[in-house]
Formats: structure tokens, C-alpha cells, sequence
């Protein structure tokens, strides 16, 4: 009979043995699908709460000598007003606080009991999450996200273990649940994640250094780069495109006036008209400047092409280079042609005064259809209070 008994243990230890792996398999290959740093984040901890029953959980990564508030989630109340409030803070890494200790220790802290912490306990547990939603945390498991050179990338914070019944109760064995195996896969995913968003930033840093190039014999120096990438995104985002798209045009946007580099400060800077040779010349940095972005695999430099070609050819079919009309027109380059005339009317160059923010407004108005596509037209106007602003707070940055 005992040894009946200690079969079925030992049955029921594999099963649960098996389901781990076959969850930490998953896991491994969903982190991988992911391109989404904060949907992998929300990945992990989804997991991570599946294999120790936890209730709630949240994430913070480490930067620099502070934590940043990354995911949270909670099978008990609705979280995404406070998520949206606190994604992206970020705390110092003090040992006065639970995931600072762990962050800055490196060790696990399993607490069966939030409300009697054993005397000596370095660290203190903010109640602030639960004073405001009424919630009450009673044991947390904590993880570091700790790489192979022992450099820790995050903090994985579980909430309330569910016990049969649905009452919380303490965590067990972090090893017997797997959760620390899924940790180290997801510290190195979480690391490499930091490494190419710093990569990719190093990338825009690159690109934008190279659109300044273009405008340093302009005295309006980058500004004109800032306030056209700011009104192009305003305009994406008011035309509902997706989030990643929105910042791709954002980005590229910056680059759409590359080209004027090879143009001459004779014709760049000179205060008059443009004679008729001298305005084919200046036409000519949209061709240059698809000669200098050549036909590249990353997004960001391929839409930087499409953008600084084709952002002046017009809605009718009467633009340049190419005279191509409509739809035919890539639709970042529409959405940048309406923010970088709108900054263009308004600010003062060496050729023409300022004008303002009404008679700069009046001109999209009355190019919609012709000049513009109607509908990037009409989400300019949607954002025109953001747009607005953005130009105001520039202004009173100077």
C-alpha cells in the first residue's frame, strides 16, 4: 500500500514536472515571437503567475540605479488606469524597498505574510497600490531577473498565491514551480530586448545627426526636424494608425529633407526667388536624397526614402519629382507633406517672413484635395489643438 502510495506521489510529481517544462517551452517560444518589448513583458508575468497561482504580479526593470515600472496585472480589478499612470515611472533602487532589495541583492524574498514581517526585515512593502484600489497584498514572491554574468535586467514581483479553496495563501518552493527557470530565460530575452532598444536608439541618433547635416547652414538648426517629426506623428496617431507605425513615421519624417545637403547655399540660402535653373536644382534633393538612403532592409531608413522622394509631389498629380498623384503617393510621405508645409508657412526664412497660425491653417484648408490628401488633411485638423500646443511649448523652450 505504501508503495502504491509513493508511485502515485511520484506520478503526480512527473505530471507536474512535465507541465512546467511544457509551460516553460512556450514560454521560450512566444518571448521569442515576440518584437513588442512590452507585450513579452506581459507574456512573462502571465506565465510566471500561471506556474505559482498568483493572483496578481507586476514587473520593473532595472536602468541605471532605478527601477522602472514595466507590467502589472491582476485577476482581481481592473488595472489599466493605474498601468497607464505608472508604466514607464521610475523609483530609485533603495534597499528600503522590496524590489530594490531584490534588484541590488540579487536574492529571492518570499513573503507568506505582508502584515507580519519577521523583525529585522531590510526592506519596508509600499502599500500605496493597495490603499488606492482597496486591495489587499498578503504574500509576495519576488524574483531577480538575473543573466549568467549575474548582472540583474529586472525584477519579477509575484502577488496573493491562490490556494484550492481561492483564499491566498504563502508561496511555496520558488525551484518546484519552475518560476526560476522561466526567470532566467527571461532575464537574458529581457537583456538582449535592452540591448536592441539601445541599439536601435544609437540607429535614430544616426539618422537624426544625418537629417541635421542637411539643415546646419539653416539658422532654424534641427528645430524644423523636431516640429515636422512632432506634427507627423500628431497626424498618424489622429488617423488611428498603430502605435509602431506611428513611430516609424515619426522617425523617418526627419530625414525628408536629407537631400538638401549636395544643394548649393547660393540657391539654399539665397533670399529672393528661385530662377528657373536654380529651383530644378533645389527639386533635385528628393532624388538625391532616395540616391543617399539607397534601398535599405531597415523600416525606419526604407520609409526615411519614401518620405524625403515623394513629400513634395501633390494629392492632384501636379508635384515633384515624379508627378504622381493620389494614393499612388506613399502615405507617410502624405502625412509629412501637411506638417512640413504647415511649418514652413510659419516660420521665417531667408526668402519670406513668418505668417501665422491662421493663415498657415487657412492654406491646408483650402490645398485639401488638391495639394493634400483630404483625409491626412482632416486629421491634421483633429489634432490641430496637440499640434498647436507642441508649437507653443517649443517656443517657450527657446
Amino acid at each position: 500500500m505504501a508503495a502504491e502510495m509513493l508511485n502515485a506521489t511520484e506520478a503526480e510529481q512527473t505530471q507536474q514536472q512535465t507541465q512546467v517544462l511544457s509551460s516553460l517551452l512556450e514560454v521560450g517560444r512566444q518571448l521569442y515571437a515576440h518584437e513588442n518589448t512590452h507585450e513579452m513583458l506581459d507574456t512573462i508575468l502571465t506565465h510566471a503567475r500561471t506556474l505559482t497561482r498568483a493572483e496578481a504580479g507586476s514587473m520593473f526593470l532595472v536602468h541605471r540605479d532605478c527601477l522602472k515600472f514595466a507590467a502589472v496585472q491582476n485577476a482581481q480589478i481592473d488595472t489599466s488606469t493605474i498601468a497607464h499612470d505608472l508604466l514607464g515611472e521610475t523609483m530609485s533602487a533603495s534597499m528600503d524597498s522590496l524590489a530594490g532589495f531584490v534588484a541590488l541583492t540579487g536574492e529571492i524574498a518570499n513573503i507568506s505574510d505582508t502584515y507580519n514581517l519577521p523583525e529585522g526585515t531590510p526592506f519596508r512593502i509600499n502599500r500605496d497600490f493597495d490603499t488606492a484600489t482597496g486591495y489587499k497584498t498578503r504574500s509576495i514572491l519576488a524574483v531577480p531577473l538575473n543573466c549568467p554574468d549575474g548582472t540583474c535586467v529586472g525584477v519579477l514581483q509575484l502577488i496573493n498565491c491562490v490556494a484550492s479553496d481561492g483564499r491566498p495563501e504563502a508561496f511555496g518552493d520558488p525551484s518546484d514551480s519552475g518560476v526560476l527557470l522561466l526567470a532566467s530565460s527571461a532575464a537574458v530575452t529581457v537583456h538582449n530586448a535592452i540591448l536592441q532598444e539601445q541599439l536601435y536608439q544609437a540607429h535614430l541618433g544616426t539618422i537624426y545627426r544625418l537629417a541635421v547635416v542637411a539643415e546646419y547652414r539653416d539658422n532654424d538648426t534641427g528645430d524644423h526636424i523636431r516640429r515636422v517629426s512632432r506634427t507627423s506623428e500628431l497626424i498618424a496617431r489622429a488617423m488611428g494608425m498603430e502605435n509602431e507605425l506611428v513611430e516609424r513615421i515619426k522617425n523617418a519624417s526627419q530625414m525628408h529633407d536629407v537631400g538638401k545637403v549636395a544643394v548649393p547655399d547660393s540657391i539654399l540660402l539665397k533670399p529672393g526667388h528661385l530662377t528657373t535653373e536654380q529651383r530644378a536644382v533645389m527639386e533635385k534633393h528628393t532624388t538625391i536624397a532616395a540616391e543617399i538612403l539607397g534601398h535599405p532592409e531597415d523600416e525606419v531608413l526604407a520609409m526615411g526614402r519614401d518620405i524625403a522622394l515623394n513629400h513634395h509631389e501633390r494629392w492632384d498629380g501636379q508635384g515633384y519629382p515624379n508627378g504622381i498623384s493620389g494614393r499612388d503617393i506613399p502615405l507617410s510621405a502624405r502625412v509629412v507633406a501637411v506638417a512640413d508645409v504647415f511649418d514652413a508657412v510659419i516660420s521665417h526664412r531667408c526668402y519670406k517672413t513668418a505668417c501665422s497660425f491662421d493663415v498657415a491653417l487657412d492654406i491646408i484648408a483650402k490645398d485639401s484635395g488638391r495639394h493634400f490628401d483630404p483625409e491626412v488633411t482632416q486629421a491634421f485638423f483633429i489634432a490641430i489643438d496637440d499640434i498647436l500646443e507642441s508649437y507653443r511649448s517649443s517656443e517657450a523652450c527657446r
